[in-house]
């Protein structure tokens, strides 16, 4: 890590540790349940179900029944999931960010300048996550 990059690292960590691990961490469980309830309907849609001697209106009971069940069991590992992960990440960030200013760095007071090849990183994860994006979207339309 160059200069640059850790004076941009502890100006935009300096920032962001501000909400806290435990705001920072339930944001991480927020997000592992949505994540859970999109899981739940994706697959429960996906489903045909049994209907069994189920008819008209209430052949939906069989699917309301094993989608509440798998909502139960998706939220909360999945909003673990997220919990531990963000807790995780902040913790290390946060490690490292006292480490900096172990060794006497100083927080700039404003936002360095970041430079084309600051910026290297994100666009490759952003190229990543649009590929990625862009297959699953695919196959939805396929096999939807």
């Amino acid at each position: 890590m160059n200069e640059r990059q850790r004076d941009l690292f502890l100006y935009v960590w300096s920032q962001r540790r501000k909400r806290g691990q435990a705001a920072v961490s339930l944001m991480g469980a927020g997000i592992g349940a949505a994540g859970g309830v999109l899981f739940t309907v994706l697959l429960v849609s996906a489903g045909g179900g049994d209907r069994g001697s189920y008819t008209g209106l209430s052949a939906i009971i069989p699917t309301l029944t094993q989608g509440a069940a798998m909502l139960a069991m998706a939220v909360p590992a999945f909003a673990f999931i997220g919990f531990v992960g963000a807790n995780r990440v902040y913790a290390s960030q946060e490690a490292m960010y006292q480490s900096i200013l172990a060794t006497g760095a100083q927080i700039p007071s404003e936002k360095p300048v970041m430079q084309p090849g600051d910026r290297g990183p994100a666009l490759a994860v952003a190229i990543a996550v649009g590929v990625i994006a862009t297959f699953i979207i695919v196959l939805f339309a396929m096999y939807w």
